[in-house]
């Protein structure tokens, strides 16, 4: 063998140059808008009016541009990029005035609406990530003659407070839109710099590969570019695109320099092998003709017996049973020891003459036994196919009908299936009419618990709810024939609540409420007023034990459990009562289907074939090369936007009612109209409210029709 030879492939010019990179734009500026209810004045209200007509103009502009300088053709193709951030913020649509001489009622609803305005606006601030705060509220009381100025007050300030949730908005998608921006024009640069850098390295791949295939030994080194990127930490808006343009051109170029040193390696290699593959031309003729014929020969056997071997497994996957021999041809190839020229040639055809002969004869019986082993596969598989086919529609049908029928029986046999219903039965004086109240009970189908409702009701409205919660004990055993054996055994009654909705208008307050049990045993009683809303803890149990045998499809008669006495001014007496059906159903033993016959086994043989290939003669000597791949060092990312921060205040704004003059001398305290606000009671309930209530009931000559409708208490 010749001695091995050495190249080192070079290129001029510096690896990684850094080309310098332009940014314009211009700097975004936005403020956070603290604004406080504790301080709003009319002077105050004043520069919200004056200032109003500029702030719709407020906007703000974001523009990064990035210009690549380099002078390489693959980065000028590309070499500006832009980005554009605008924002801006709107004008707040809050008024800061409601009007002259507006009424109490008429401010409220101003008041109330701006309020709406600056929550709505607070929500999609806090939908934009935004950190909405919210303050102490704050109450405002007004009267006839104050509520304009207070009005106006209180709307100036929430017309400060909706534009500074605006602004905050606005920065907000400001700095959410540059850092998407950002991000994705770093994405961009990214994917489309690695894909270049990915399509010079697949190129040099490639070449490496066919230089190694035609024999070149090739040396792969790994070359790290990093360029000096900017750090993006706390970076947001224009600062953010800038420097984010900025880190893309010395990417941008860093990748160009990768490319074009990969490039220059891979032309450099595929000359190399060019001129290595024409010194193989120069080789004997013999050894070229005969590494053709062997190259064609042996993937042309290799591909036969590949086919084979596919069908093989197949067939063995299909359960057939195939056995594997080697026949191994060896051609009588004359001797090329110490041939050359004219002699080399002629004894290489002789020999190739031989080989070839010998791989076609190979192909032809490894395809034979490729094709008779396919037609004995197929074969089987239909013989398979079809038994395969009947024994799963066999077994399908008979699991499910085994499945079906153990189920049935052992639900008929445990005896256990049933339904359960509870119903209130009540016996009311007020039916219908002004009056009129209501009783329902409902039950849990499996653990017996229940809820026992009615209302209560003083002539005017629905004053209040009240719910008695408990549960039903009972039990169930199958007899072994499909019928049950019920046991109603007791009621546990746990708790009673009554939950106040309105102030109890009525004269008579005397209300109480009773639970009896079937043998008039009181278990629960409470005395109220209906004013409050209350919880009471029960915790007693009453005993039934009635038992009865329900046959499949019957129901056990109604079973009343509990007696419930509502009293008030018309009394509401009520029975709870349950009952269960027996829903078991007796199943058909099932009539089972036979199994299919199970088709035989083939067994069959097959051979490889192997040929011997002739001698070949001595190689040229196999050149080295080096080369380089290039990798690229990320850029950093951009940080999210830290969100931006507000707060806002309300107002619970209170009127102040009139006071209406009674004929008696002493001066009555005013009534106060209800607000739509929320209130406490704490002070509706003093003497000067019952008097002024009584005084307007008698001025409508409706006490005493009301006190007609008084039932005194049993």
């Amino acid at each position: 063998m010749q001695n091995s030879k050495t190249y080192k492939l070079y290129k001029s010019g510096k690896l990684w140059v850094v080309g310098a990179v332009a940014v314009a734009g211009v700097a975004m500026s936005a403020n956070t808008t603290q604004v406080s209810a504790d301080t709003v004045s009319n002077t105050d209200a004043q520069a919200v009016k004056t200032t109003d007509a500029t702030q719709n103009d407020k906007r703000v502009q974001l523009t990064a541009s990035s210009t690549d300088t380099a002078t390489d053709k693959a980065t000028t193709d590309d070499a500006t990029k832009s980005a554009t951030v605008s924002s801006t913020a709107d004008k707040s649509t809050v008024p800061t005035t409601a009007g002259t001489s507006i009424t109490q009622d008429q401010a409220k609803d101003a008041v109330d609406k701006a309020q709406d305005t600056v929550k709505s606006d607070a929500d999609t601030a806090s939908k934009a990530g935004v950190d909405v705060t919210t303050g102490k509220t704050t109450d405002v009381t007004i009267n006839d003659d104050n509520a304009s100025s207070k009005t106006d007050e209180v709307l100036s300030d929430l017309n400060k407070q909706d534009q500074a949730v605006k602004d905050a908005t606005a920065k907000q998608q400001a700095n959410d839109q540059a850092y998407q921006t950002a991000t994705t024009e770093q994405t961009d640069a990214t994917k489309q710099g690695q894909a270049d850098l990915d399509n010079a390295t697949s190129d040099l791949d490639k070449q490496v590969d066919t230089s190694e295939k035609a024999g070149i030994t090739v040396n792969v080194e790994v070359a790290q570019s990093s360029p000096e990127y900017k750090d993006l930490s706390g970076l947001e808006g224009q600062d953010l695109l800038d420097a984010m343009a900025y880190n893309i051109n010395l990417y941008k170029q860093a990748i160009a320099d990768g490319v074009a040193s990969e490039k220059a390696d891979t032309e450099t290699l595929a000359k190399l092998t060019a001129e290595y593959q024409q010194n193989q031309a120069d080789y004997a003729k013999a050894n070229s003709d005969r590494d053709e014929a062997v190259e064609k020969g042996q993937s042309d056997l290799n591909n036969a017996t590949s086919d084979l071997d596919n069908q093989v497994e197949a067939s063995k996957n299909a359960g057939l049973e195939v056995s594997v021999e080697v026949s191994k041809v060896s051609p009588k190839y004359k001797d090329l020891t110490g041939l050359e020229g004219q002699d080399l040639l002629d004894a290489m055809a002789y020999n190739l003459d031989l080989y070839n002969k010998a791989v076609a004869s190979g192909v032809a019986s490894e395809k034979a036994d490729a094709e008779t082993l396919a037609k004995l596969t197929a074969e089987y598989q239909k013989q398979v196919a079809d038994y395969e086919a009947q024994k799963a529609a066999v077994d399908k049908a008979n699991a499910d009908k085994k499945v079906a029928y153990e189920k049935a029986l052992e639900d008929y046999m445990n005896g256990t299936n049933h339904t359960t219903s509870m119903t209130a039965q009540t016996q009311t004086d007020a039916s219908s009419g002004q009056y009129q109240t209501f009783m329902n009970a409902t039950v849990d189908q499996t653990t017996g618990e229940f809820t026992l409702e009615h209302d209560m009701n003083d002539g005017v409205h629905i004053i209040g709810h009240g719910v008695l919660k408990g549960k039903i004990n009972w039990k169930i055993v199958s007899n072994g024939d499909g019928t049950e054996t019920v046991t109603i055994s007791s009621i546990e009654l746990y708790s009673y609540t009554y939950t106040n909705a309105y102030q109890n208008q009525a004269v008579n307050q005397n209300i109480n409420f009773h639970v009896y049990d079937n043998d008039g045993n009181e278990l629960f009683s409470v005395y109220h007023d209906g004013n409050t809303t209350f919880s009471k803890t029960i915790n007693k149990t009453a005993q039934i034990n009635k038992t009865f045998k329900i046959s499949p499809n019957e129901t056990s008669p109604l079973t009343q459990v509990v007696v419930v006495d509502d009293n008030w001014i018309w009394n509401t007496h009520g029975q709870v009562s349950t009952q269960i059906k027996n829903t078991n159903v007796a199943p058909q033993a099932p009539i089972y289907e036979k199994d299919p016959v199970k088709p035989t086994v083939p067994k069959a043989t097959v051979h490889h074939v192997q040929v011997v290939a002739p001698a070949k003669g001595q190689e040229p000597a196999v050149p080295v090369a080096s080369v380089k791949k290039v990798t690229v060092a990320d850029m950093p990312n951009a940080d999210k936007p830290q969100p931006q921060k507000v707060e806002v205040h309300y107002y619970n704004i209170k009127k102040t009612p009139k006071v209406e003059k009674t004929a008696t001398p002493e001066t009555q305290k005013a009534v106060e109209t209800p607000s739509i606000l929320p209130h406490t009671n704490a002070n509706e309930q003093g003497s000067g409210a019952v008097l002024g209530f009584m005084a307007t009931i008698a001025s409508l000559g409706l006490l005493g029709a009301i006190s007609k409708k008084f039932k005194k208490q049993n």
